[in-house]
């Protein structure tokens, strides 16, 4: 009697399995996606910068410019917590599930407090700052890298939840996806850290 394999159990030669192209699928999209939020992102630091050109100095007369001690601590917690992600996703593949758990703990809080402090720097813009474009842009420009770094922790806190459970296999698309949004976070904040903090 003859037996016939499932078609996913014998793809045809040179062409990719349904997983494969599933796979390649979401990578596709996620990178158009990193490119399109990066360029928004992009569009902001230019404005940024029409905005400084319209004044003789950079801050305005009477204005302190913002100090960088504290977000240049919040900048090495959130590279840590890129860090700490990729090393998360590089056990859980290897299957060691506590490794996973350990690192994606540490990511999240590490991420926590990057948020904390952008939030401390958004509350505290001085009246002189938010009485010109210095400040008011200053404001936009962390108020919105907040809302994505803020999405994204809800996202990696959800695919914390499932992987300790030991919901994803060793290729899931979850964990990379969700490393990668983060990575995300990590080069649009280094892009407005160095522009709000260092750039004069």
């Amino acid at each position: 009697m003859t037996s016939y394999a499932e078609p996913r159990e014998k793809p045809k030669l040179g062409r990719p399995s349904e997983a494969d192209l599933r796979l390649k699928n979401n990578r596709l999209g996620m990178t158009i996606f990193q490119l399109s939020w990066i360029m928004a992102f992009v569009a902001m630091i230019i404005v940024n910068w029409q905005l400084r050109f319209s004044y003789s100095e950079w801050p305005p007369a009477g204005v302190a410019p913002f100090d960088p001690l504290l977000p240049s601590s919040a900048t090495l917690a959130l590279l840590l917590s890129a860090f700490l992600v990729r090393r998360g996703v590089e056990a859980q593949r290897s299957g060691h599930l506590i490794g996973f758990t350990m690192c994606w703990r540490g990511a999240m809080a590490l991420g926590v407090a990057f948020m904390a402090v952008i939030i401390y720097e958004f509350v505290n813009v001085s009246a002189a700052a938010m009485a010109t474009q210095y400040g008011i842009t200053m404001r936009l420009m962390t108020g919105f890298h907040f809302v994505h770094a803020l999405a994204i922790v809800a996202v990696l806190l959800h695919v914390y939840r499932k992987g300790s459970r030991g919901h994803y296999s060793s290729d899931s698309w979850a964990l990379e996806g969700a490393a990668k949004l983060w990575y995300f976070v990590t080069l649009a904040w280094m892009l407005f850290y160095v522009v709000l903090y260092w750039i004069r």
